[in-house]
């Protein structure tokens, strides 16, 4: 096994590690449990249709035109892996399958803490299954993205020399069509809060990794040039380094302390920045992206969570999505010719355009499939009243002052109507019971009656419907009761209040013989 092939099986391990990082520990469970399925899931879809979506285009395709000039758009031969089983078709599948294990670790990052198991192995299954391989079949397998440059001359065609770009834009558009289509976060007025780490040696350990095995993806751009995969590697690691050291800063001018899991997810941002121009994009530019890396870890995580309130734990828009966009678009713009890959302000002396906008075409290609197919799965899967979104409940706190005294938890129904549409929930409170009767009472210096302090504590209610009725709870799941205070009644002077009862003759009740208070 080459040496690259191995180095590549490091990638969705640190993948997995940074996304564990800043999992709570009550999560943990499910993230590993979804992690596992997503796994399993994306090496069957990749055997059983994935490879022949993706490269099954050498032998027999779908598309138009003859060959030399031939526009593919999906590839028709190797299913199961049949008669791809020799010496290029197995190195195929062995250097490619990283790249699908880590788009369904993405994708399983952005489910684990909301979705239900069912419908994230469904999810999981049509992004690495289908979604992801015709993508791959356009970028990698001779599709037609690739060969803008051979059959309209637009540079070398739509170039993402480490792969990874096209693995964020897809992983990233089913994210954000699953986050535009779920519950917003509750509108809470509190100081905006950077996200909690809580294992901060794995953000540290993931980031090590996934920069130790992108750079192995280089070399399929080119096999014949063993300098690309060092060039990129190189370009990468400045990319980070800036990354990291820009978040720093800007992490302990507001905040007073430097942010681990900020600085790791700047560094993830920055591997997919350099991805498609890598070796090909000069230092400066290099450096410049490591710093818009820093700016979308801190300011771009604060605009997605906090203006617009999606439910973005993972950061799969500021990690993944927008620095893959981004490195496509400045591999069109400053890549410096060599391979063919000619930006428009690179130091050659013809002002040539072509390379820019089979990047723009490549990329409006694969967002707007990657939305689209993304959205027709919820949609299919909404048709099909797949409960997607776990049923959690969230304790409120408020002050003893302005808690209402409720008997029973509020009950909501919420109905999702559209995926593109917002849940609208309505709050019917129950009716009263008799259970607050039996409130213990105080009696007071002058004798008169005085309630005893209770605990109430108002829940959210459970949600009913589509995406509203499954959302994931803000608290841990299990939540010591408060115990019930009950006071018994004494009299000033610390002696137990005797009620006897009355009697027959007139009289308080009490006999002759029985101890009389001096105080009465």
């Amino acid at each position: 096994m080459q040496t690259e092939m191995v180095g590549g099986l490091l990638l969705p391990v640190g993948l997995w590690l940074l996304l564990s990082a800043s999992t709570p520990g009550q999560l943990h469970r499910r993230l590993a449990a979804a992690s596992l399925i997503a796994t399993a899931i994306a090496t069957l879809a990749f055997i059983a249709c994935g490879f022949a979506l993706a490269f099954g285009g050498r032998e027999l395709s779908l598309g138009i035109g003859d060959p030399p000039e031939r526009w593919i758009f999906l590839g028709a031969s190797g299913f199961l892996l049949d008669g791809a089983t020799d010496q290029e078709g197995l190195s195929l599948f062995v250097r490619f399958w990283p790249l699908f294990a880590a788009g369904a670790l993405l994708v399983a990052g952005v489910l684990a803490q909301q979705a239900r198991i069912q419908a994230l192995a469904v999810f999981t299954a049509a992004v690495a299954g289908f979604i992801l391989p015709v993508a791959g079949c356009w970028m990698w397998g001779g599709g037609w993205l690739s060969a803008l440059g051979t059959n309209a001359g637009l540079g070398r065609g739509t170039a993402d020399l480490g792969h990874l770009a096209t693995v964020g834009l897809i992983a990233g558009t089913a994210g954000i069509a699953w986050l535009h289509a779920a519950p917003r976060r509750e509108l809470v007025l509190r100081p905006a809060e950077l996200p909690a780490v809580q294992f901060p040696v794995r953000a540290v350990a993931g980031v090590l990794l996934v920069m130790a095995g992108a750079p192995s993806f280089a070399n399929a751009f080119s096999p014949d040039a063993s300098a690309l995969a060092m060039g990129h590697f190189v370009n990468g690691s400045v990319a980070v380094s800036v990354a990291i050291l820009a978040t720093g800063i800007y992490t302990v001018f507001t905040t007073q302390r430097a942010d681990v899991l900020s600085a790791s997810r700047a560094a993830l941002a920055a591997v997919f920045i350099t991805s498609s121009g890598g070796a090909l994009l000069p230092m400066p530019i290099v450096v410049a992206l490591g710093g818009v890396c820093g700016l979308l870890a801190t300011i771009g995580y604060y605009v997605i969570n906090e203006k617009l309130r999606w439910r973005d734990d993972s950061a799969i828009v500021t990690a993944i999505f927008a620095p893959a966009a981004i490195g496509l678009l400045a591999t069109g713009v400053f890549a410096n010719g060599a391979f063919g890959v000619v930006g428009v302000l690179s130091r050659s002396a013809e002002f040539a355009a072509g390379q820019l906008l089979a990047q723009l075409i490549g990329l409006g290609a694969i967002v707007a499939f990657g939305l689209g197919m993304s959205g027709v799965a919820l949609r299919l899967m909404w048709l099909t009243r797949l409960e997607l979104l776990i049923s959690t409940e969230t304790v409120y706190s408020q002050p003893p002052a302005a808690q209402p005294a409720l008997s029973s938890v509020a009950v909501a129904a919420a109905e999702f109507t559209d995926p593109a549409q917002q849940v609208n929930f309505t709050y019917t409170p129950a009716p009263e019971t008799t259970d607050d009767a039996d409130i213990a009472r105080h009696i007071s210096d002058d004798g008169e009656p005085v309630e005893a302090e209770t605990v109430t504590t108002a829940s959210q209610p459970r949600a009913r419907g589509w995406f509203g009725r499954f959302r994931r709870s803000e608290v841990p799941p299990s939540q010591p009761k408060q115990p019930r205070k009950v006071a018994y009644p004494y009299r000033v002077g610390g002696r137990p209040l005797v009620i006897h009862p009355p009697s027959t003759d007139g009289g308080d009740g009490r006999d002759d013989a029985s101890p009389r208070d001096d105080r009465d």
